[in-house]
């Protein structure tokens, strides 16, 4: 990937912000394996193209040579590639920033392949309770018996608390406190497929809820949801910014044209590809209009030097006759909205063409321009591109903030109310100028 068309999390917020809620990388293939040499020299490589390529020439205050000195030794000591894959994919999260990172030859397939090892379900912070969030139809979750909203107290026979402190003494700060949580979570429900997955649950009705049954290996293949609401508005959904959905996007667009308002829902959109982004919001805007704005490690380097704003690169989108649809259009955001996410849902909202509703993006917003594959197959990704908004908002650590808040409760999940949908919706009335009620709002199955 070029600088024109950089990656934001296409892979990984991608795998470690959603995926990581939901999947554990299956730790199978059929790469070859690498000798203790050849570790030294795939980890001296990554520790230089870091030093030489990452955006920051400071490193966040990150003392990188210190950490090169820390880590070597251990990589030295590392049992076996996986060992060693582990212990550079570490190092590379000492920069806390969640788009630098190491991938092993069988984790960057999964990915690549959007499958990974699931539970089934997507568990989530509520109320201060992890809590199920949605549950994957058909999975052995649903068989199981799972629903939204039910409250996890338990995993494997230990209480959840303390699950979740245990796996935080293994995660490292990242972009964000937001993503740093989302990680521990995903750790604690993590496992390979050979292993059950046991849990307590609490109902609704205060009742507990013992299940046990075999992890699978899912799909997250990239798709568009359309449909209109029964209130009339139109409403499109899509997890990914992948290139092979702008034509369907497109479609779904001009079916839902005459819709007097668009909810885009993207709470659980965690990135993708650059070129896609501003293709899909392309169809919003009828003359050129500022975007994204962009700076490289030149740039940054040379701001912080002169005390100033340095030149940074432009992006604009539309063009007179190619928007698509003119109507009001919000915009649904959540922690789990990551990456090309936050820019296009920061674009949409600088130029005052959406309003957002919802919580706080999560602030992982750096750009990776291309894949640096090693000796062995191992993957490594490198932020090199930072990100404002087109009124100059930085979105690395901040991410997008609703116009709106809305959030789930407890009660509404297991209701299977969709509360921010709903506000939503009450958002578009508003900016629609319309007197009539809206239904009880649901997402579309």
């Amino acid at each position: 990937m070029n600088h024109a068309s950089p990656s934001f999390a296409r892979r990984s917020i991608l795998a470690v912000l959603i995926l990581s809620l939901v999947l554990s990388m299956t730790a199978r293939g059929t790469s070859r394996g690498l000798s203790p040499k050849e570790r030294e020299e795939v980890f001296e490589k990554v520790w230089k193209d870091v030093d030489e390529h990452y955006y920051d020439p400071e490193f966040g205050g990150v003392k990188w040579q210190e950490v090169r000195q820390r880590y070597s030794p251990l990589v030295k000591a590392a049992k076996d590639d996986q060992d060693f894959y582990s212990i550079v994919d570490r190092m590379t999260a000492e920069l806390h920033d969640a788009h630098t990172r190491f991938s092993s030859p069988e984790q960057w397939e999964s990915r690549k392949k959007h499958q990974g090892v699931s539970n089934g379900f997507r568990a989530g912070y509520v109320e201060g309770q992890v809590v199920v969030l949605d549950v994957f139809p058909e999975s052995n979750a649903a068989h199981a018996g799972i629903e939204p909203g039910m409250i996890v107290t338990a995993l494997d026979g230990k209480p959840i608390a303390d699950r979740l402190a245990e796996s935080a003494q293994n995660v490292l700060p990242s972009s964000t406190e937001r993503i740093t949580k989302l990680r521990i979570l995903g750790n604690v429900f993590a496992g390979p497929l050979e292993t059950a997955f046991a849990a307590r649950l609490q109902r609704a009705d205060g009742s507990v809820f013992d299940v046990k049954f075999g992890r699978q290996t899912l799909s997250t293949a990239p798709r568009v949801t359309a449909a209109k609401l029964s209130s009339g508005f139109g409403y499109l959904r899509f997890d990914e910014f992948h290139p092979s959905l702008v034509k369907d996007f497109k479609a779904a667009v001009e079916n839902l044209r005459t819709t007097p308002g668009l909810i885009l829902d993207l709470r659980r959109n965690r990135g993708g590809v650059g070129a896609t982004l501003e293709a899909m919001a392309g169809v919003f805007f009828d003359s050129k209009t500022l975007f994204e704005r962009r700076m490289s490690r030149k740039q940054v380097g040379a701001s912080e030097r002169d005390g100033h704003h340095a030149e940074e690169q432009q992006v604009f989108v539309g063009k007179k006759g190619a928007q698509i649809y003119s109507g009001p259009v919000v915009i649904l955001v959540s922690e789990y909205s990551a990456s090309a996410t936050e820019v296009f849902s920061a674009g949409m909202q600088d130029s005052g063409r959406a309003k957002l509703v919802g919580s706080p993006s999560c602030g992982c917003v750096l750009g990776i321009t291309h894949d640096r594959v090693m000796k062995g197959g191992g993957v490594l990704e490198i932020s090199e591109i930072l990100w404002f908004s087109p009124k100059d908002r930085k979105l690395e650590g901040e991410g997008v903030i609703p116009d709106r808040a809305a959030a789930p409760s407890i009660a509404s999940l297991q209701e299977k109310r969709d509360l921010v949908l709903e506000e939503g919706e009450k958002m578009l009335l508003e900016m629609a100028a319309l007197k009539r009620p809206v239904p009880r709002a649901s997402p579309p199955r």
